[in-house]
């Protein structure tokens, strides 16, 4: 059997993978790379580039394409469905790590760190005066977590685990809003269930998203929804690139409506040199890394690879997107 990578993956995982299959890495994750190697594959794992279903039906004798992650946005899920192709997904491998990054950029935002280590390197404060009096002077002083209100849109497993570090380790107060989720649910996690996406924007000093990107969710956090935040909060989008929409957060920003933002994820995949999140100073940006550390990396490889396996074996693997096809 053979089984393609569109990118490489942890070496657990590729271990795993050897030890049943033959194991074939793209030579790069372009659309023409996977099309040029599908023809004769069983299995494909993929990361986030898209997956189109003109590539997906070339894949003649593929079993399984699994996500080497938890969001399946980039596969299409319907030309799998009528291929009957099971797709899977490791939603649990990298839980720990995207909470971990959620509020190491609520930190970063809450302490200008980025703001404060650039004026220091830049001679900002090469003064006749302490530093303490000139952080305080210029505008430097920063936040304390502890009481602080974080507003949860998406009460799933990434929601939960940021909202127990923020509860635990920081003594805020968090809100979460999700239809999907039992209100008591939340409340046993510590989390006050909110009725409406609005309360979060209206009422909380961070607002972080926690949810998938489908057709409810494109375009979720708008310019009205930006509106109605305090000019003293901050949104955080961990998720993906398309739940905001860009202009509406750019133009919300260059205003200075509300006090900053932090974004990991781009409607499109690398962000252009020229895109308008660079210019502005108040917007923390970094590469679709949260997901990146040693311990996630080796759980989604390891985890994958267990799964694909297990799909060319006849064996329902655990996650499955569209268990509907299973035979």
């Amino acid at each position: 059997m053979k089984v393609l990578l569109a990118e490489s993956i942890h070496k657990v995982g590729l271990d795993l993978l050897q030890t049943e299959a033959r194991v074939k890495i793209a030579k790069d994750n372009s659309e023409q790379s996977i099309a040029e190697e599908i023809g004769d594959a069983d299995a494909l794992i993929m990361r986030s580039s898209p997956l189109p279903g003109n590539i997906i039906r070339q894949g003649k004798r593929l079993k399984v394409i699994g996500k080497h992650g938890g969001g399946i946005d980039n596969i299409d899920l319907q030309a799998a469905n009528e291929m009957g192709i099971a797709v899977i997904n490791v939603p649990d491998a990298n839980v720990l790590s995207v909470g971990e990054h959620t509020i190491a950029v609520i930190l970063s935002l809450a302490k200008k760190l980025r703001e404060a280590e650039g004026a220091l390197r830049e001679g900002f404060f090469n003064q006749q005066a302490s530093l303490p009096g000139m952080v305080n002077k210029h505008g430097f002083n920063a936040l304390e977590l502890c009481g602080k209100a974080l507003g949860i849109v998406g009460v799933g497993r990434i929601g939960r685990i940021t909202a127990k570090i923020a509860l635990q380790g920081f003594s805020m107060r968090v809100y979460g809003y999700d239809p999907y989720i039992d209100p008591r649910i939340m409340k046993e996690l510590g989390v006050e269930p909110v009725e409406s996406i609005d309360d979060i924007f209206k009422a909380t000093d961070f607002v972080s998203i926690h949810v998938p990107l489908n057709e409810e969710t494109l375009d979720l956090v708008n310019e009205r929804l930006l509106n109605l935040m305090k000019p003293t909060a901050f949104l955080i989008n961990i998720s993906r690139g398309g739940i905001v929409n860009e202009k509406d957060l750019y133009e919300v920003l260059k205003s200075k409506r509300i006090a900053g933002a932090a974004v990991d994820v781009y409607g499109k995949e690398p962000p252009a040199p020229e895109h308008p999140f660079f210019e502005l100073d108040n917007i923390l940006v970094t590469p679709h890394m949260a997901a990146m550390t040693d311990g996630a990396l080796i759980r989604m490889a390891q985890d994958i690879a267990q799964a694909t396996i297990d799909v060319l074996k006849g064996v329902k693997p655990k996650n499955i997107v569209n268990p509907e096809i299973w035979t």
